[in-house]
């Protein structure tokens, strides 16, 4: 832990092992600082490991010396598989999986501000197979595991456009966009949650989703304005106001929660 502030024992992860991917990513570290200020081991996993070990020595330096970095692509089962044996080899075993790897406005696919008429196979089979397969092989492999011992948390990581359409009059002239395939991987990853929380609830995994609305990362301009004057909160989120909910799922705190998609979106979706 990072603090001396008791935990409540409703929220408390002292001694559990949480895998995250996209560990080099925006949210990642918020993800991890979450959890390991309430005692979880973390590990942070990306396809690029310098940019994962370069996230996780900011983060070593600030104090969390429980978070370690590793490689995984998550599109590879055996790059899964070596990923779970390897944490098996320092830990007894993964209490909560964070799927969070995905391309994004941060992370783009070669064209991933192509319109619609001209978006390329090419771009949408690698999107839905970092966003969605990913997803759904972390899963697999992880899911396996922690049903062999009886119990776990599995949040995945999806977007407010996995509940809404984006808002097509927002990115004009903006030089933001948000492709076909980003939504559409996002809306799966909510139907994969609730497909793996009804058929594994019994069996002591509990599997929902969080759902970040828009991620202030220094917009300005004319996107900023606009989005601004559609969220009724009135900004965009800041990137820390995602840890509350990450604790809460991963934690007894939501024991009885199962496929929810938490939506923390400053109201977006709410008119």
């Amino acid at each position: 832990m990072n603090n001396s502030t008791p935990i409540s024992p409703l929220f408390d992860l002292t001694g559990k092992v949480a895998l995250v991917t996209g560990g080099a990513g925006l949210l990642a570290s918020e993800h991890a600082i979450a959890l390991a200020d309430h005692g979880a081991i973390v590990y942070l996993a990306d396809k690029n490991l310098e940019a994962c070990q370069k996230a996780v020595s900011i983060l070593n330096q600030a104090g969390y010396n429980q978070i370690k970095a590793l490689e995984l692509d998550v599109t590879s089962r055996g790059s899964w598989q070596t990923t779970l044996d390897l944490i098996l080899s320092s830990e007894k075993e993964i209490n909560i999986l964070i799927n969070n790897a995905g391309f994004t406005n941060q992370s783009k696919s070669k064209n991933f501000d192509s319109g619609f008429e001209d978006f390329p196979l090419e771009d949408w089979n690698n999107i839905i197979q970092v966003n969605l397969t990913g997803c759904f092989i972390g899963c697999q492999v992880i899911g396996a595991h922690m049903l062999s011992n009886g119990h776990g948390s599995i949040i995945n990581i999806a977007s407010l456009y996995g509940v809404v359409s984006p808002n097509h009059r927002i990115y004009p002239g903006t030089g933001i966009s948000q492709p076909v395939a980003y939504s559409v991987s996002k809306h799966g990853v909510v139907a994969l949650t609730k497909y793996l929380a009804t058929l594994w609830a019994e069996k002591g995994i509990r599997v929902n989703a969080l759902t970040p609305g828009g991620i202030w990362n220094g917009h300005q301009g004319l996107f900023l304005e606009r989005f601004e004057q559609l969220n009724p909160i009135g900004r965009m989120s800041d990137k820390t106001e995602l840890r509350g909910g990450i604790v809460y799922l991963a934690s007894e705190a939501s024991s009885h929660v199962v496929g929810h998609n938490l939506v923390i979106d400053g109201g977006w979706t709410a008119w």
